[in-house]
């Protein structure tokens, strides 16, 4: 009778081989965590944190976007807006004029999203931004752009590198939207959009209440005096 021929050992691995496996997986762990506390959270956000996964809520939809208790007296307007929105175009230019008109007692909070398919570079680029100071000059530098040269701001590099210079951001900011540095950041924003079911831009709401566009300086007034 022939003996049955056994299946060949693997090879051993040597201690030298699991060592350097194991170094480099805490390189890779230290690198993470490096990427991860040098990524912007808080900074990057507007008035309410989107590091929460889930806000609190009280009752209504939107009741967490509400004034706290302690800012009883003020109007907190929370927009969920587009770079490709017309009506967002439209509304952002008669923003202004409402603070003009309600001064300190209003807040504005802008929200930039984009809806599933679409490239979240807009919102990197508005946040980082925002992060350096010029947040309202970009939000307007691209509305311009997209409406008045008709030019891809929600997903061209080229596109947002060049709106960034004409306010005066280079390298610093070209750097930033090139490594992802706010791509968290943009996330949560389309991850509080589809938690609050935001189907539709320009959404406002009001003191945690949505509100129709045309009936934006009623609803403060009625809600100042």
């Amino acid at each position: 009778m022939s003996k049955k021929k056994r299946a060949p050992t693997p090879p051993k691995k040597s201690n030298n081989t699991m060592i350097y496996a194991g170094i480099a997986l805490l390189v890779i762990i230290a690198a993470a965590a490096y990427i991860s506390l040098n990524r912007p959270t808080e900074f990057l956000i507007d008035a309410y944190s989107f590091e929460d996964q889930i806000p609190a809520q009280s009752t209504g939809a939107y009741s967490s976007l509400d004034v706290n208790s302690s800012e009883q007296g003020k109007v907190k307007i929370v927009e969920f807006m587009k770079f490709d929105c017309s009506h967002c175009y439209n509304l952002n230019k008669e923003m202004p004029q409402i603070l003009k008109n309600y001064g300190d007692r209003v807040e504005i909070i802008y929200v930039p999203l984009s809806f599933k398919g679409q490239s979240i570079k807009s919102i990197e680029a508005y946040l980082i931004a925002k992060e350096m100071g010029k947040g309202k000059e970009m939000r307007y530098a691209l509305f311009s752009a997209k409406f008045e040269s008709n030019r891809d701001v929600m997903g061209s590099m080229s596109v947002l590198k060049e709106v960034a210079a004409s306010i005066g951001l280079g390298p610093d900011f070209n750097s930033k939207l090139e490594s992802g540095y706010a791509e968290k950041a943009a996330l949560k924003n389309n991850a509080y959009a589809g938690m609050y079911m935001i189907n539709g831009t320009p959404t406002v709401l009001i003191n945690g209440k949505e509100v129709n566009v045309p009936d934006i300086n009623a609803t403060i007034s009625s809600i100042l005096n």
